[in-house]
């Protein structure tokens, strides 16, 4: 809980968003009635933004409701960005991101003395 401006409690935005994405782990349904799904999308690294169709943005671990095939973009400096399509049924996409542009060799200069 965080202290508003008036100085009561208010319930943390980020605990709401743990309790979320816990109870769709914890074996929740993952389709509603009206066909809307809950899909957890996680990458390696964590951190990455995932921007969804027609819905806004998270940053990875983030747990998504929609209603319908969404199209996402999933992007982090230095990683190749990732398309996908998540479906209602989904309840987990995985994504190992690829360095952007990785390399085999560290080339490595001598440092000049320190006085």
């Amino acid at each position: 809980m965080r202290r508003n401006v008036s100085g009561m409690w208010r319930p943390s935005l980020t605990l709401a968003a743990a309790t979320i994405a816990l109870a769709s782990i914890a074996g929740c349904a993952t389709t509603g009635a009206d066909g809307s799904g809950l899909t957890r999308i996680e990458t390696t690294p964590p951190g990455a933004l995932v921007r969804i169709e027609g819905f806004g943005e998270c940053e990875t671990p983030c747990v998504i409701e929609h209603n319908g095939p969404r199209a996402i973009t999933i992007a982090r400096v230095g990683y190749n960005k990732v398309e996908a399509t998540i479906q209602p049924g989904d309840r987990l996409l995985a994504i190992a991101l690829e360095l952007a542009a990785p390399s085999g060799e560290v080339q490595a200069e001598e440092l000049p003395p320190l006085n």
